[in-house]
This record gives C-alpha cells, structure tokens and sequence, in this order.
C-alpha cells in the first residue's frame, strides 16, 4: 500500500438511524483511512448519541445547524491527510476503497480529484451502476489508466446532459479542495447544491473516475434527491450562477443557455402536473421561447388564470 493519507469527512443530520453503518463501512476498510471526521451539523436525533459510540476511533465535530456545505469545509479544514474524502452520512464506501484510490493516487500525483463510480441500493438491494446508465459517447475520447478515466474531453459540458459525479467517494487533495474554496455556503438547502463545486472542481484542476464502483449510494424515502422537481430548478439557479462566475462556462455558453432553458420546461411541466402554479408561472414567464404544440399552451393558459378559474380547468387537464 502506497504512503497516501486520506482523511474521510462525512458530514452528518439527523442520521442516528443510517450514521453507524456509513461508519463501520469506513471502519471496515482494507487500508485503513488516515482519519475519519464526521462533523455533526446540529442534529436534534440520537445522531450524538450514535457518535458517542465509536469514540476513539473517529473525530467528531459538533456545529450549530448551518447546511452541509458548511459541515463538509469544516471536516476538510480540520482533516491533516493529503487527500480529503468525502461520504454521505446515509451511504457507504466498499472496503477496498482507500486500498484503490491511495493506490492510484500515488501513481498518479498530478491529478487533482478523483469521483468513483458507484451503486445505488435501496432495502430491496442493489439498484443501477451509475457509469453504466451514462449516455452514449459521455467516455468517449477519454484515456483508460488502470481502471480510471483520465483526461474527459469537455467533461464541464458534459455534466451538463449527465451528472454522475457525487460527493460520496470523491477524493480531493486537500490543498486542492481548499485553493477552489470549497463548497458554496449560498447553496444550502438548495436542490442539486454539490454540482456547483463539482463543476468549479472539473473546472480547475485535473480530474479522474474510478470506472469500478467503490461506493453505495442509499436511496430512501429522506434523500433530498428524490423530489426531481426540486433538484432540477436548484441546477437551474447553478448553472446561472456558473455563467456569471465561472470562466470555463463562458466556453459553453450557448450549451449551458440551452440546457438552461430545457430544464425550465422540465420544472414547468412537473410544477403544472402538481398544481404547484407559483413555480409554473415563474418557470413560464422566464422561458425565452415557448414550444408551440397546442398541449403547452393550454398549459401556460391555465397557469394564467385567476384561481377560481384555473382550478376546475387544471383538474380537467389531468383527466
């Protein structure tokens, strides 16, 4: 095993009953992790009580309740490995995580951040292999090294069509995670709110992926990711955000202006579907150009309308 340290950071609220598994995953490894950090962020569970359990063999960070970007930057700034890793307080790292990625990493010192690929798992067991659902042509003109994707072309543009890259199983040098500035505190509580520093990352430094899953990714009825409508108009506010200050994104411009766009169709619909008309009449006043099938613009009638008359025209729609 190479001399690489790598510290884990998982930040962690209101996870008393997923906590210890995330733990003894991260306990369990081949190589051990150089430290493992879990920064509670102000829980109000038994998340301290589950802490308390396995003193002596990790760090725990206690904060007042301020959002995971915050918890994530205070475990890396408190981390004295060369490498930052993160995971999820509800997922888990296979135990020949560290064994892998320290391995690679030593033979690979100029890269910046590695993502793993990995696996999403509910109660009924092993759901998709994450590279394996990405479209074609999103590996193509990359170089195979080991197991590890190298040198993505255009892998900024990319993320835009497919986003496969989590916090989960990241491996950053520290000096690295702390040189971009970490994650972005205005993003708390926002839908998609990692991809922001996900792409500053792919923007800044050298990249590689783990084409072999080294994680599991828990999905469950809490996970933030399971309201779509709600992820997709915080990608939205993110990729506005990366055109103004993001200097890779003026690359793209009229990529990400048009993908811009689709999603706000996308939450339009969905918000219309819900009868949700206050996100749908924000989406539909700021599409640039309206489709023209006679099915939209029924839509944007009804969204319209006052709400006595919206109403019974809306539940008519969706019959």
């Amino acid at each position: 095993m190479s001399n690489v340290r790598i510290s884990l950071v998982i930040p962690a609220y209101n996870r008393g009953d997923l906590i210890g598994d995330t733990i003894d995953s991260a306990l369990a490894q081949d190589t051990p992790f150089h430290e493992i950090i879990v920064v509670d962020d102000g829980s109000t569970d038994a998340t301290a009580a589950v802490l308390a359990r396995y003193a002596g063999r990790i760090q725990a960070i206690a904060l007042q309740n301020g959002g995971v970007q915050r918890a994530r930057n205070t475990g890396a700034a408190a981390a004295n490995g060369d490498y930052v890793a993160l995971c999820d307080s509800d997922d888990l790292l296979e135990p020949g995580f560290v064994t892998a990625m320290g391995a690679w990493l030593a033979a690979h010192p100029d890269v910046d951040a590695v993502y793993t690929n990995f696996v999403t798992f509910n109660e009924d067991g092993i759901q998709d292999d994450k590279f394996a659902l990405a479209p074609p042509g999103f590996f193509a003109g990359a170089r195979q090294d080991d197991g590890f994707w190298c040198d993505i072309p255009d892998l900024y543009a990319r993320l835009l069509d497919y986003q496969p890259l989590f916090p989960t199983g990241s491996v950053l040098r520290r000096d690295f995670y702390q040189r971009i500035g970490g994650y972005d505190t205005r993003f708390n509580r926002l839908g998609s709110e990692d991809l922001e520093f996900t792409l500053r990352a792919v923007a800044e430094g050298r990249m590689a992926l783990s084409a072999r899953p080294l994680a599991r990714v828990r999905k469950h009825g809490a996970n933030d990711s399971t309201d779509t409508m709600r992820q997709v108009s915080g990608e939205i506010e993110i990729l506005e955000f990366a055109l103004a200050h993001h200097g890779a994104a003026g690359r793209y411009r009229a990529r990400i202006e048009a993908s811009i766009e689709a999603r706000r169709l996308d939450v339009f619909n969905a918000a219309f579907a819900r009868g949700a008309f206050d996100v749908a009449g924000n989406m539909l006043a700021r599409l640039r150009q309206a489709p023209r099938d006679r099915r939209f613009r029924l839509k944007a009638l009804i969204t319209r309308l006052p709400r006595p008359l919206r109403q019974p025209l809306w539940r008519a729609s969706q019959a």
